[in-house]
């Protein structure tokens, strides 16, 4: 099963991705032998490079073929003494930069009525606009979803916030969208908010009642020792009830029990 993270990950845009990679990677790579200041340099010289271009592999032969396995660079064979940098290459190496600009065109449009239309055949994309979006209709090149409570709801329970959804829809938002200020309709940004809002509304903690009180002084030390060890949820004094969270429990069990045997009850 994906975990939260996992479902948090998906909705971050490639060149997030594959920085995540690769800061992963960068503090892994003392440990298979690489050495970090020299991964950082080639990196770097990759900056530099061109899409299509053929490079001299070098002395960087290991590391290269871990970048081949990111899908960052391309050998034409695997013992090739060249290889060219991806378009993942640039754009990743570019993300945050002026570079950045030449990323993928946007393929998704949202409608104040919470339509969602994903105009792309990628099993990949329609999956990831469904983890917030109750599909409706599937066509050839583009899928009709709704953004409902429920899916949203669901998006939530998995552990994507309202502002990840957020920055996914404007991330990947098609160029119509990109000519709206917001590119996002405030309806949709508002509702989707409020219905994160909702579940934290109320909060539940297990805890333990006490009522069987037999006089007013009773309860009253058992309560300012319960106090006293910062462990009350809920009392009344009239009703001599208390509850007090699980983790204090046991002190005040222990105390009540001394305390009845002390006085003879």
């Amino acid at each position: 099963a994906i975990t939260s993270t996992g479902f948090q990950f998906l909705l971050l845009d490639t060149p997030t991705q594959i920085w995540y990679f690769m800061l992963k990677y960068l503090d892994k790579c003392d440990n298979i032998g690489l050495n970090l200041t020299t991964c950082l340099a080639f990196i770097f010289q990759l900056s530099f490079s061109t899409l299509g271009k053929a490079y001299p592999i070098g002395s960087h032969g290991t590391f290269v073929q871990h970048l081949r396995q990111i899908g960052l660079v391309y050998q034409r064979k695997h013992t090739s003494p060249w290889f060219y940098p991806t378009r993942h290459a640039v754009d990743f190496i570019a993300a945050g930069s002026d570079k950045a600009a030449e990323k993928k065109e946007g393929y998704v449009v949202v409608e104040t009525n919470f339509r969602v239309y994903a105009y792309t055949s990628n099993e990949l994309e329609i999956a990831l606009v469904a983890l917030f979006a109750e599909p409706l209709h599937r066509f050839d090149n583009f899928m009709v979803g709704h953004i409902s409570r429920e899916s949203v709801q669901m998006a939530l329970q998995n552990g994507i916030s309202a502002k990840q959804i957020l920055d996914f829809l404007e991330s990947h938002a098609h160029p119509q969208m990109l000519k709206g200020k917001p590119i996002i309709p405030p309806t949709i940004t508002d509702q989707l908010y409020l219905w994160e809002m909702e579940r934290s509304r109320l909060s539940t903690e297990e805890g333990v009642l006490y009522s069987q009180f037999l006089s007013d002084t009773d309860f009253n030390v058992v309560h300012e020792y319960a106090q006293n060890i910062d462990c009350v949820m809920w009392s009344n004094v009239s009703k001599r009830l208390l509850v007090v969270n699980k983790k204090g429990h046991s002190d005040v069990k222990k105390y009540w029990k001394s305390y009845k045997k002390d006085h003879g009850e």
